[in-house]
């Protein structure tokens, strides 16, 4: 149930990390840096929920590499480069504002694919098709060729993780 939710804070630990080095005001950058943090624990507490799960087999009948369709959520990440480093109350809002959108977009749809977290932790996301007709994006750290069965638990419907790569790290 807060899978989703979680996931979402966890792809915008580096923005946030990004505005605590951006703002001068105190109580801003140390806000945003304690985001940064909250959002990098809440992806490694996912993580390591999941492992919990006992992971079941899935023949990958079809995969690719599902990261450039991350490349339109960068623009997300200029947000920083476009705040003043003393914002004022509106500014505040309209970053708050711009969060909340960027939010309700990402919990209402299946965009685990952009989490820059994951690909700074050296994880990729696969798009793919299992012998059982299940389409979903796979979290790993390895290739994994079509034809190859992977240990994988399911942590919502189209997410699955590959346990060899988390068990490894």
């Amino acid at each position: 149930m807060l899978g989703k939710p979680l996931l979402f804070f966890s792809s915008y630990a580096p923005l946030f990390g990004l505005l605590a080095v951006r703002f001068e005001q105190r109580w801003l950058w140390i806000s945003c840096a304690v985001l940064a943090t909250l959002g990098a624990g809440s992806l490694w507490l996912l993580l390591r929920l999941d492992a919990r799960s006992s992971p079941g087999p899935h023949l990958v009948e079809s995969t690719r590499d599902a990261g450039p369709e991350a490349a339109s959520y960068l623009a997300s990440y200029l947000l920083p480069f476009l705040t003043v480093a003393m914002p004022t109350i509106r500014d505040i809002i309209a970053y708050a504002g711009f969060i909340v959108v960027a939010g309700s977009i990402h919990l209402r749809s299946s965009v685990v694919q952009v989490n820059p977290l994951l690909y700074l932790l050296g994880y990729r996301v696969l798009s793919v098709t299992d012998d059982h007709g299940l389409r979903a994006y796979m979290v790993t750290r390895r290739t994994v060729a079509s034809g190859s069965t992977v240990l994988a638990t399911r942590f919502r419907d189209e997410v699955l993780v590959d346990r060899t790569s988390v068990a490894n790290s």
